[in-house]
């Protein structure tokens, strides 16, 4: 006997629990039929149908199928259907980034909360400044729908979302969604909240002052929240990380990078040469990495200076700063 997947395309629930066949092939259909719970050894063949669908929704599909099937993408995600697998995120992906509004279309509030809810999924367990696989799918889709989001209504997304108790369930909660909406809406206001937002995940207290990224926190080692700051910020950056105790100072622009502590007033020059961050060469436990080129903090030395004045930061202040 054939599998109802090659038989007709659609899977639905027997009276008895087991797949059942079930004619037709319409989209929406299937979608509407999806049941909340689904035993685990039909999760390959709901993802097998997933796919199936993402398919027919490509860029030249009709925009009520785009929906269709992101709505199914949801419902099955929401039925925890991919476990700890993590593909779904590149087709959520692709969904999300082919929900766009065109110039030509007016957005409908139900799309652009179909985008926002796909957008906090991607952005579940990632990072906009990561560089992990899963933050490096959800920064592709951000960079293209950040706009849409913004533009998102409250009550369209509680209409779209869906809730579960099933295991591996992924959903977006309403609070998830409405902070990915209102990072959307800064964003375009300032630039720089991504980045905030990115730091506040990480747990660490981000302004911006005068060309300077000041972090504060209770951490322990402020050279290594400075070194992770700096590797989310990215090149060019000067950041300031304090605890009570002492505080690091980062200046970086391109392969060079300069560091100085309260407790070692010196600069230490380094050069940071890709795949190399600065949370890399300063992550480990083995204290600080060796290099030759080191100066006293006063008078700085002419790399020092130049990357104070690419960076706009006066130095004399962030070396008064510093102490």
């Amino acid at each position: 006997m054939r599998s109802p997947l090659t038989l007709y395309g659609v899977l639905v629930r027997g009276g008895g629990g087991q797949l059942s066949e079930q004619a037709g092939t319409d989209i929406s259909s299937q979608v509407e039929r999806l049941p909340a719970a689904i035993p685990q050894p039909e999760h390959s063949e709901y993802r097998v149908q997933a796919r199936r669908w993402l398919a027919a929704a490509g860029p030249d599909s009709a925009l009520p199928q785009r929906m269709v099937v992101t709505r199914g993408y949801v419902r099955l995600l929401a039925a925890g259907v991919w476990g700890a697998d993590e593909s779904w995120r590149a087709d959520v992906r692709e969904l999300v980034v082919g929900l766009r509004p065109t110039e030509e279309q007016d957005a409908s509030g139900e799309q652009l909360a179909l985008v926002a809810i796909g957008m906090a999924l991607l952005l579940q367990e990632a990072n906009l400044h990561g560089g992990a696989g899963p933050d490096q799918i959800a920064r592709s889709a951000w960079e293209l729908v950040q706009e849409w989001v913004a533009y998102a209504e409250e009550s369209d997304i509680t209409a779209e979302l869906v809730t579960s108790t099933q295991l591996h369930a992924r959903v977006a909660t309403g609070s998830e969604v409405q902070a990915v909406v209102e990072l959307a809406m800064a964003a375009a206001d300032d630039p720089r909240a991504e980045i905030i937002a990115a730091l506040e995940t990480e747990g660490y207290h981000a302004e911006y002052m005068e060309g300077v990224w000041v972090i504060d926190g209770d951490f322990r080692t402020p050279l290594r929240a400075a070194a992770r700051a700096a590797t989310l910020i990215a090149s060019p950056c000067v950041v300031l990380a304090r605890n009570t105790k002492k505080s690091t100072v980062l200046l970086w622009r391109d392969t060079v990078l300069a560091m100085a502590e309260s407790t070692v007033p010196r600069w230490r020059i380094y050069r940071i040469v890709p795949p190399t961050t600065p949370q890399s060469k300063f992550g480990g436990g083995d204290g600080l990495p060796t290099t030759r080129d080191i100066h006293p903090l006063a008078p700085a030395p002419e790399q020092v200076r130049t990357l104070a004045e690419q960076a706009g930061v006066t130095l004399p202040m962030l070396l008064a700063a510093l102490r």
